[in-house]
């Protein structure tokens, strides 16, 4: 009971020792600009730390054992997840900012505009009116002026009318003739101005219809290319999961060279044992001489057959392996887009995986460490067995929580 006590009272301060200088160094730097780095953290960073807090974990189990860390492992896989979630919705909250203020900066644009061209609506409509009130008043004024000729004309036609008669009734006419011809002028500029109030008016139509569907289209490409990572992200998730069978079909392939080594040192050993003198039918050797023959032709067939059947596996495993590697994709220009996309929602069941995407990592970082231990004969536990019952503790942990 002393033993265990002081044994996890090591594992603890062996634990600080390591962990202490990390955690300073990050509380330090967060407390610069905690602020900023809260808003700005992504997915990859959670990546990077994880990676360097696996690290770490592979230092200590390398250093004391895996009983060191086997506590540990569930809460930092558990704090990793649910930062991880955290700059999930950071990231979707960032996304969702952007384009309202996008939206609300185009909005007031449109307001400005519309301002502005109802600003400049009013200044033609006031320069119309303005000169409508010009010409009324020349008008009127003219009219005055006749009608002041005319009492001119009616007294002096009192006082002449023989002489006068007839020459005042050419002016007459004559004025009435230019009124005539002023107010179908005026009437004809009245009807072109009303023309172009109306063309004015559709043009501002047809502009605002036009920035309506420009938005639109936007809201559409700014979906597509949510759609766009959202696809490459699950891609970088296959690639992983690829990258991981590739790992497991080298380690298989590495096994199966192994056993290819032995085969052929077995070979080798019946050859040497094909180079003595045929001895069918007879008795003649020694008990005590190491180098007698101890198969029989059975056995060494079976062997052949053996070595042969490994050369087959070894060389259908090497094609396998040539089809998991990665090749250089060519690069293709996009195929045009037939009419928009359907709308995925984000809580959709196909999106929604089993395995959090901490755990795949941290199950990968351990999966690439325990290669090592499988040619020595090392007593600690492989790391593989660590990950395993790390990710089956966190069970246990999430239930306390």
């Amino acid at each position: 009971m002393v033993e265990d006590k002081s044994g996890t009272f090591a594992n603890k301060i062996v634990i600080s020792k390591v962990f202490m200088p990390f955690c300073l160094e990050n509380y330090t730097t967060r407390n610069m600009d905690e602020y900023a780095v809260a808003s700005e953290i992504s997915v990859v960073d959670v990546y990077d730390i994880a990676s360097e807090i696996g690290k770490e974990c592979e230092k200590l189990i390398d250093s004391y054992g895996v009983e060191s860390v086997t506590n540990l492992m569930p809460k930092v896989i558990h704090a990793l997840e649910i930062l991880e979630n955290l700059a999930t919705k950071n990231e979707r909250e960032n996304t969702t900012v952007q384009e309202l203020r996008s939206k609300i900066s185009q909005l007031e644009n449109d307001k400005i505009g519309k301002a502005e061209d109802r600003q400049r609506f009013e200044k033609e409509l006031e320069q119309i009116e303005e000169h409508w009130r010009q010409e009324s008043r020349d008008l009127v004024e003219m009219v005055n002026r006749l009608q002041e000729e005319n009492r001119r004309l009616s007294e002096a036609l009192q006082e002449s009318r023989s002489d006068t008669f007839t020459a005042s009734q050419e002016v007459d006419v004559a004025v009435l003739q230019h009124l005539r011809s002023m107010i179908d002028k005026q009437r004809e500029q009245i009807r072109g101005r009303d023309k172009e109030m109306l063309q004015k008016t559709m043009e501002l139509e047809n502009l605002t219809a036009q920035v309506e569907k420009l938005g639109v289209v936007g809201r559409e490409l700014k979906r597509k290319q949510r759609q766009a990572q959202m696809q490459a992200r699950g891609l970088v998730e296959e690639r992983a999961d690829f990258l991981a069978q590739l790992q497991d079909q080298n380690r298989e392939l590495i096994n199966l060279r192994a056993r290819l080594g032995l085969a052929r040192k077995e070979n080798e050993d019946l050859s040497k044992v094909q180079n003595y003198p045929d001895l069918t039918n007879k008795a003649v050797y020694d008990l005590d001489d190491p180098d007698r023959p101890r198969f029989t032709t059975a056995e060494l067939k079976e062997i052949l057959h053996e070595r042969n059947e490994l050369k087959a596996r070894v060389s259908d495993l090497e094609d396998e392996l040539e089809l998991y590697r990665p090749k250089p994709e060519p690069v293709e220009e996009d195929a045009p887009v037939q009419g928009p996309l359907p709308y995925e929602p984000d809580d959709a069941p196909w999106k929604k995986s089993s395995e959090s995407g901490i755990r795949k990592f941290f199950r990968k970082i351990f999966s690439e460490s325990s290669s090592s231990f499988l040619v020595g004969s090392s007593p600690r536990r492989s790391l593989s067995s660590l990950s395993k019952m790390a990710l089956s503790g966190n069970s246990t942990y999430d239930e306390s929580v």
